[in-house]
């Protein structure tokens, strides 16, 4: 079963642990992280990144997230690590392919807008893909352009960080 088989990965790849929650009660303070070495953790007071891979988990668990899902997230790697933005993106690409969900994702991470195209070309799916640019049409609108899987104009949306730095810090 994919839906087992992700959340395995979360548990064994990712987090080194489990979510657990105690059956019937829905209180955020009831939900637990177990890790691999038998400690266990309120949900709520773990790092940001294992809540996140988290409540994929349990969703993942509990049969919520299927083909008919669409999961819309504002800039998922927020507060992750490096490495986990990477783990992220692997987990969004693998449960499109394997799952059939959908993402509407906002980032204005380099990271992770080259590592859904790098995994998503090497899992196959790169053609499921579209990638966005916002263009300012005026102080409060935007157009959204589809850029297919041509991401480059995206890192030049993103160089502007570094005109800025130019700006403030330059000579």
């Amino acid at each position: 079963n994919s839906k087992n088989s992700i959340a395995d990965l979360i548990s064994n790849q990712i987090i080194s642990g489990d979510v657990e929650y105690d059956e019937g009660i829905f209180m955020a303070d009831e939900f637990k992280f177990k890790r691999k070495d038998g400690a266990v953790f309120n949900l709520l007071d773990v790092a940001t990144g294992i809540k996140s891979f988290s409540i994929i988990q349990l969703l993942l668990k509990n049969g919520h997230l299927n083909n008919k899902t669409l999961l819309i997230i504002d800039e998922p790697e927020s507060n992750l690590h490096p490495q986990w933005i990477v783990e992220y993106a692997r987990l969004i690409v693998l449960l499109n392919k394997e799952i059939g969900m959908k993402f509407l994702l906002a980032s204005h991470n380099p990271d992770m807008v080259s590592s859904i195209k790098i995994i998503g070309e090497k899992e196959g799916i790169l053609d499921k893909i579209n990638f966005y640019l916002a263009k300012k049409q005026s102080k409060f609108t935007y157009d959204f352009v589809n850029l297919h899987q041509d991401i480059d104009p995206i890192f030049e949306s993103f160089n502007i960080a570094f005109e800025r730095i130019n700006l403030y810090g330059g000579e």
